[in-house]
């Protein structure tokens, strides 16, 4: 890569991670996840992304255990040593908007809740929020297949 394109990747990473910073995401959490996005492999060591952004150590470790709970991003072994590899690919966008825990857990909670408040204008509002999370879940998958099937499609052209 030319040192131009280096520079203009690197306004680019900085420009998404204050938007996602401005979302609510720890700043350095932000950059790693963008230099992820735009590296060419999808796929860097800690020192290579400490390296990349000027960062310690510590604090990328602290970031990459951030985006792995969240699940944007994913571990793996880097072949024939004991470093890992931080990836990130398409799978990040499923595990976030299929496997929330958030509406798994208040699911649960929100039912339990009912139950305990019986016939009552607090139970009422209660199952209109499970049924939003009900309609939310619906509605994600069925998103998530017509977007593999424009996926799919992309990739055929």
């Amino acid at each position: 890569m030319r040192e131009d394109e280096m520079d203009e990747l690197a306004k680019f990473v900085e420009r998404f991670a204050s938007t996602l910073t401005e979302a609510g995401f720890p700043r350095l959490a932000a950059r790693v996840f963008a230099t992820l996005l735009a590296s060419e492999s999808g796929r860097m060591t800690a020192a290579e992304l400490a390296e990349w952004l000027h960062a310690s150590a510590g604090g990328v470790s602290g970031a990459v255990r951030y985006l792995v709970q969240l699940r944007l991003i994913r571990t793996e072994r880097d072949p024939g040593t004991r470093r890992h590899a931080y990836v990130v690919d398409g799978s990040w966008y499923e595990s976030t908007l299929l496997a929330n825990p958030f509406l798994e857990r208040g699911e649960a909670d929100l039912r339990d809740a009912i139950a305990i408040l019986g016939d009552s204008p607090a139970a009422d509002r209660l199952n209109e929020t499970l049924e939003l999370i009900q309609f939310l879940k619906d509605e994600t998958r069925a998103m998530m297949r017509r977007w593999h099937e424009r996926k799919a499609a992309l990739r055929t052209r």
